[in-house]
């Protein structure tokens, strides 16, 4: 016995959605963060900063910083 369908609709394509970028952003520091904190800890920054503007190049900057 043969069992046929008319069904037409295939499986739902799946739609992929970037969500790397929501939840970082760049660190800001104050002229006071600046004084006190450490080399180490300044570097780490930078490249948190860098890594953002990189791999997240949509992400908003604002003019004012």
């Amino acid at each position: 016995m043969l069992t046929a369908s008319c069904a037409k609709t295939l499986p739902a394509k799946p739609e992929v959605m970037d969500t790397a970028c929501d939840w970082v952003s760049i660190i800001y520091l104050t002229e006071h963060d600046i004084a006190v904190l450490d080399k180490q800890t300044k570097r780490d920054i930078l490249a948190h900063n860098r890594s953002v503007q990189h791999n997240c190049p949509n992400t908003i900057i604002p003019a004012s910083q």
